[in-house]
């Protein structure tokens, strides 16, 4: 988890590819059909800072990641990579202790999962995750739906600013594209996070699914902190009515600044509206607390990871 002081001129580049119709705004939980595949070697060091998932191939590394967090990826669905999942019980430690996970995958598989589209490796990716769990964590859980609190997003006073544009092309398999190329219509997004907690959001054919997925996080991170997976994970329900896909470009916000001296110090972001703020001015989108049925994981029980 980083600072928002610290993130002067920090870039990263997500890319998301979607096939087939755009997916429901609460998805279930991913739930593969056994036997699972496992990690060929895996090994858990303890850490004491936070951090994002790495992907690399059939490798993962985890850096700085709580036991909770790691169930929320895990269990994530589909290919909604920052798709919150709401993770119930569990004894104090898992929302405690952080662990480095780095997983690599079977060398056949590693090489299987390059050919496979978007969607596929990732449920390959988190069913490996889910059987390091259940092996060097002893988890084991059970699925419910619950009537919990949620974000309906919903569209604004002055209605929605977003328009439709083309649907993203299905990406094909790494083995059937050639080198160089890419289609001008893949999903795509990028998070810029400037000094004093300027934030900018792009996307090039993202759906309202999507969208939610991804602002989920940054609604309900710890204040002047920067957090992509170890949040609160209030669902967001999608009551708009748009079922298309749109661009966002030029959608900028203040995030919650770390400390009173860097707001004292913010004068380039001064102008910049709060991201509920922004969703309206920009987007025409509101979100209003309200509850709703969300499935939820247990946790039965958990161990501290056995030795490596």
């Amino acid at each position: 988890m980083l600072r928002a002081r610290t993130l002067a001129a920090l870039f990263f580049l997500l890319t998301l590819t979607v096939s087939g119709q755009n997916p429901a705004p609460l998805p279930p939980a991913l739930h593969p059909t056994p036997p699972l595949p496992s990690y060929d070697v895996a090994t858990i060091k303890p850490a004491d800072t936070a951090g994002v998932i790495l992907p690399n191939g059939g490798r993962r590394i985890t850096p700085g990641t709580t036991a909770r967090a790691y169930i929320r990826t895990a269990y994530a669905p589909g290919a909604g990579l920052l798709t919150p999942v709401q993770v119930i019980g569990g004894p104090d430690w898992i929302d405690k202790d952080r662990y480095v996970i780095d997983g690599k995958a079977p060398a056949d598989l590693e090489v299987a999962m390059q050919k496979m589209n978007t969607t596929d490796r990732i449920q390959h990716d988190h069913a490996m995750r889910q059987s390091l769990l259940a092996e060097r964590f002893h988890l084991k859980v059970h699925f419910e739906v619950r009537e919990m609190p949620v974000y309906a997003l919903v569209p604004a006073k002055g209605g929605l600013k977003i328009k439709a544009v083309a649907d993203p092309a299905p990406v094909p398999p790494a083995d059937a594209q050639s080198p160089g190329t890419s289609s001008p219509r893949a999903a795509a997004l990028s998070i810029r996070m400037g000094a004093g907690g300027a934030m900018e959001l792009r996307a090039t054919a993202i759906s309202i699914a999507q969208f939610a997925s991804l602002i989920g996080p940054l609604i309900n991170q710890t204040p002047g902190f920067i957090s992509l997976a170890d949040t609160g994970n209030r669902p967001i329900v999608d009551q708009t009515g748009f079922t298309g896909n749109f661009d966002l470009v030029g959608f900028k916000w203040s995030a919650p600044q770390a400390t009173a001296a860097d707001a004292a110090a913010n004068t380039s972001t001064s102008d910049l509206p709060a991201l509920t703020n922004a969703l309206e001015e920009t987007l025409g989108l509101k979100l209003v607390s309200t509850k709703g049925p969300v499935e939820v994981i247990v946790i039965d029980s958990i161990d501290r990871p056995s030795e490596n």
